[in-house]
C-alpha cells in the first residue's frame, strides 16, 4: 500500500505580472507630464504592486535615462501623486503598468499620452498657421517655399 505524501502550502509571493514601474511626482498635479533629458541621469523609480486597485510600494528602482530621451509620466486614477512611466518608439507608446507591460493590452495610459501629444502637435500647428496669415506679399517672395512645404504637410494631416 502506498503512503500519500500531502503537499505544504508554501509562500512564494506575489505574481511577477501586478508589478508595475512608477514614479512618485510631488511638483504637479497634471495628469500627464513630459521630459526630455538634457543629459544623462538616474531616476528614482519604484516597483508598485497593484492588485485589485489596492497599491502597495515594493522596491526602489533605479533607471538610468539617457541624454534627448523623452518619457511621459500618466497619473495612476486610483493612487494619486503616483505616474506610470511611458516612451514612445515613434509608432505606439509602451506603458510600464501591467495589463500593458506583461500582457500586451492597450491601456488607458497610452490613449492619455497620445491625447497629450495630439493637443501638443495641434497647438503647435496653430501656432505655425496663425504665423503664416501674417506674412505681408512683399516677404512671401522669400519664404515661398517654407509657405509651400507648410501647406503640402497640412493637406496630408
Amino acid at each position: 500500500m502506498t503512503t500519500r505524501t500531502t503537499l505544504r502550502r508554501t509562500n512564494i509571493g506575489h505574481s511577477k505580472s501586478v508589478e508595475a514601474l512608477m514614479v512618485h511626482i510631488t511638483w504637479t498635479d497634471a495628469k500627464v507630464v513630459r521630459i526630455e533629458a538634457r543629459k544623462d541621469f538616474t531616476l528614482a523609480a519604484h516597483t508598485v504592486k497593484v492588485l485589485h486597485n489596492e497599491y502597495s510600494v515594493l522596491a526602489d528602482v533605479p533607471v538610468n535615462v539617457k541624454t534627448g530621451q523623452v518619457l511621459y509620466f500618466v497619473e495612476s486614477k486610483d493612487f494619486h501623486g503616483w505616474y506610470y512611466v511611458l516612451t514612445y518608439n515613434g509608432v505606439s507608446f509602451s506603458c510600464s503598468c501591467p495589463h500593458n507591460y506583461h500582457f500586451h493590452k492597450t491601456c488607458e495610459h497610452q490613449q492619455h499620452a497620445l491625447v497629450f501629444v495630439g493637443h501638443r502637435y495641434a497647438r503647435e500647428n496653430a501656432h505655425r498657421i496663425e504665423v503664416e496669415h501674417f506674412i505681408g506679399p512683399e516677404w512671401e517672395l522669400h519664404i515661398s517655399d517654407e509657405l509651400r512645404q507648410a501647406k503640402q504637410e497640412r493637406a496630408y494631416e
